[in-house]
């Protein structure tokens, strides 16, 4: 949590600014319709200013806040393989059509206001068809969740990860891959026919296509298939030295991160571990 302490910082500094500006002597210009440019009046700009540093002045220390005193490492509640172990038997209730999710009650919704502590991260794709509580038989609380179209992983959802394993105690993380994905589709379009994406869509295949061209070299009677699974275990293995937190962790034994995928016809879950 951001202390009170780092944002008051954080917005004195944006307050100042402009002060500091105007104490150096630069006079704000605009431009007019026809182009030609200006000085702004300074009138306001004088009464902002005095405003501004009154408003700084009274500005005073805080004490210690306690958001800043460290953490404890929170519990890890089962073992990466014992999480591993739950997804894989969730699944197979799954894809046996015996799912036994149920909405939570009251008292449920009550502890996990309170905090929450999911036994698996999964990082998975966007696509409506593969839901993770679904496939794995889970609840509310259960599963952290980063979802975006190829399985593919930013920097912000590197930090998702790091913040699910470091904070809340995840043991495990799986990158979830699907057949059929129509991103990993789209980037062997684009590798093998040429195809025109443009801005937004390009950036969402890019990732992938180092996954396509790998699994190009081996002749795949099925291209998209081997690209899909070569992009999760790609993504898994780029996760395991992306982060100092995660790399530290899977030396003692304290997290695992494999790669997985999900069959759209059997509902069943192939995990590469």
């Amino acid at each position: 949590m951001v202390s009170r302490r780092l944002l008051l910082g954080v917005l004195a500094a944006s307050l100042a600014a402009p002060v500091m500006a105007l104490a150096e002597g630069d006079e704000p210009t605009l431009f007019t319709k026809k182009g030609r440019r200006t000085r702004r009046a300074l009138k306001t700009q004088s009464t902002d200013k005095a405003a501004l540093h009154n408003a700084l002045a009274e500005v005073k220390p805080l004490e210690a806040d306690p958001d800043d005193a460290p953490h404890d490492a929170p519990p890890q509640l089962v073992s990466p393989d014992e999480a591993l172990g739950r997804l894989k038997q969730g699944n197979t209730i799954f894809s046996r059509g015996g799912a036994s999710i149920a909405l939570p009650g009251v008292a449920r919704l009550t502890e996990l206001a309170g905090g929450q502590h999911p036994f698996a991260v999964i990082v998975g794709c966007s696509d409506s068809r593969v839901s993770p509580e679904l496939v794995f038989d889970c609840n509310l609380g259960e599963l952290f969740v980063v979802r975006v179209a190829g399985s593919t992983v930013s920097q912000e959802g590197l930090g998702s990860i790091v913040y699910a394993v470091e904070h809340l105690g995840s043991p495990l993380v799986v990158v979830l891959g699907h057949t059929k994905c129509g991103a990993v589709g789209a980037a062997v379009d684009v590798a093998t026919k040429h195809a025109d994406l443009r801005g937004a869509l390009f950036d969402m295949v890019l990732p992938i296509l180092p996954a396509v061209l790998e699994a190009q070299e081996r002749h795949p009677a099925d291209l998209q298939d081997a690209a899909i699974r070569q992009n999760v275990r790609a993504v898994a293995a780029r996760l395991r030295v992306a982060d100092g937190t995660l790399a530290e962790r899977l030396d003692e034994g304290r997290l695992k991160i494999v790669s997985a995928c999900y069959d759209l016809a059997s509902g069943q879950v192939a995990f590469d571990a």
